[in-house]
């Protein structure tokens, strides 16, 4: 009876997805307006070629805001070039809608980590406890950012800056390891004390090397040691190191071989999750809601939502989905540029909510991996590109009709917010065992906070963390000498590799 409602679940699943994609294509008109193409080049100098040409007067100018594929900053590149070498160079725009993005993402994350902790009513604790679910949008965001920032617009060829390859992955890793570190060693009582309690100096000692040199995702049983949410990092500093290799190569294709790239890569990310759910029988099971000793095999789940391999297809999935993008209007696809309207946005955006709402009342049962990698994903990848476009069109002027869903995102008030996300992404787990786990909060108040102050203190919980997080953006993420020292310091280390 289990596999057969877990048969009908997939059919589920595949009819939402085929009839999301209809949808979103039957309000995606397309226009015979040709945006600026270019032919395939081998040049590593060439400018960066946008979808609206503006001619420099005589010498070649170039602007540069820096971009980390963490939730941070999404300020992109703007370049021009010579006016009589063609394709005309062409501003970059700034896609302000991610930003909104990351803090949704976070938000949603920072709720599902303690929403226990609120007496919530079952509806409740099954939405928000899909996190295993909703962090993939994390790692398919920063593929698709870092795919937008290191590879050339409208062109088949991706940024020089990509070489030498070391002193790219480690000017992208220093992006967040400082502030990594710095919530390590402000938070590092609390996490010794319960660590040392249970496992003494020893292992303690151990599981702080392994935070502090973000390895710790490549052990199952110990990736969310210290600070748990930062296993994310160890995971992205894995697939960072591989996009100075990816990437030059995803930048030499058409729009036909990405497209088949991204369903090779979900079915590489798919077989390994079906592999979990048929050995152990977990097809409907949602893990967030289930007892760890629940598990049949503890260490293999965690396997397959930590390890950094199976993280890096969703970060490569997510720099496929950007060229994709990033070619419209070149070769095969100059005379069909797709036009965006509200729709396209807001289908796959309802769809994703759905998917959580209907698995919350176990009307869709299917296990949370695959329900990531079949449903969720696909949707979100489908809600970036909309975004993406419609981005472009208003920039450019090209739109036939108004995206509120991208305006909406787009708002200087939750652009300023996504600003936060990273810092809270940092800080909300180790504030969260302050308030709420048993041992450091019993030390520090007598009991949890829940039971202190009742279950309506999870509200100045969020607080603290946001004004936690928007004292390390003043402090450390906008603080010129620690970027001096990351910029310094990545550059000397990556002589030696």
């Amino acid at each position: 009876m289990q596999r057969l409602i877990s048969l009908t679940s997939l059919v589920t699943i595949v009819f939402l997805i085929v009839l999301s994609s209809a949808s979103a294509n039957a309000f995606t008109p397309h226009t015979t307006k040709s945006l600026t193409s270019t032919r395939p080049s081998t040049r590593t100098d060439s400018v960066f070629p946008a979808t609206h040409p503006i001619v420099s007067k005589n010498s070649q100018q170039q602007q540069q805001q820096t971009f980390s594929a963490m939730p941070s900053s999404t300020a992109l590149k703007t370049t021009g070039g010579d006016a009589a070498a063609p394709p005309a160079p062409a501003k970059r725009i700034r896609i302000s809608a991610f930003d909104s993005m990351r803090f949704f993402l976070i938000v949603f994350i920072c709720i599902g980590h303690f929403i226990r902790f609120v007496d919530p009513s079952k509806f409740v604790m099954n939405f928000f406890a899909q996190v295993n679910v909703v962090v993939g949008a994390f790692f398919v965001l920063s593929g698709y950012v870092t795919a937008y920032t290191a590879t050339t617009n409208g062109a088949y060829e991706a940024s020089p800056k990509l070489k030498p390859s070391a002193v790219w992955t480690l000017s992208k890793v220093f992006g967040y390891w400082p502030l990594h570190m710095i919530v390590l060693a402000i938070f590092a009582p609390v996490f010794l004390y319960a660590d040392v309690t249970y496992n003494g100096w020893f292992q303690s000692a151990i599981h702080g090397l392994m935070s502090a040199t973000m390895t710790q995702a490549w052990f199952p049983m110990h990736a969310e040691v210290w600070n748990a949410p930062s296993w994310f990092l160890s995971a992205l500093a894995f697939a960072t190191a591989t996009l100075p290799f990816a990437l030059p190569h995803m930048a030499k294709m058409k729009k036909s071989e990405l497209k088949r790239t991204m369903l090779y890569l979900v079915a590489a990310g798919l077989i390994p999750k079906l592999g979990y759910s048929y050995d152990h029988n977990v097809w409907g099971v949602m893990e967030g809601v289930t007892s760890p000793k629940a598990f049949p095999n503890m260490a293999i789940f965690n396997n397959q939502r930590f390890n950094p391999f199976f993280n890096t297809v969703e970060v490569l999935l997510g720099a496929a989905a950007c060229r994709v993008v990033m070619l419209d209007g070149v070769d095969e696809d100059k005379d069909k540029v797709p036009q965006t309207n509200t729709m396209s946005s807001l289908l796959p955006l309802v769809g994703m909510i759905a998917i959580l709402a209907l698995r919350a009342t176990e009307v869709l049962q299917l296990n949370d991996m695959l329900t990531r990698c079949l449903l969720f994903l696909p949707l979100f990848v489908r809600f970036m590109m909309s975004c993406h476009r419609a981005a472009v069109a208003e920039a450019t002027g090209t739109s036939k009709s108004k995206d509120l869903i991208v305006s909406f995102l787009s708002s200087g008030a939750l652009t300023n917010l996504g600003s936060l996300a990273f810092p809270m992404f940092l800080v909300h787990g180790p504030i969260g065992q302050i308030c709420y786990k048993k041992i450091i909060a019993t030390k520090l108040f007598g009991g949890t906070l829940n039971k202190l102050y009742g279950a309506n203190f999870f509200y100045a919980y969020l607080g603290i963390v946001v004004g936690t997080a928007f004292l390390l953006k003043k402090l450390v993420l906008e603080s010129k000498a620690i970027g001096t020292w990351s910029k310094n310091t990545a550059a000397k280390w990556s002589k030696g590799m």
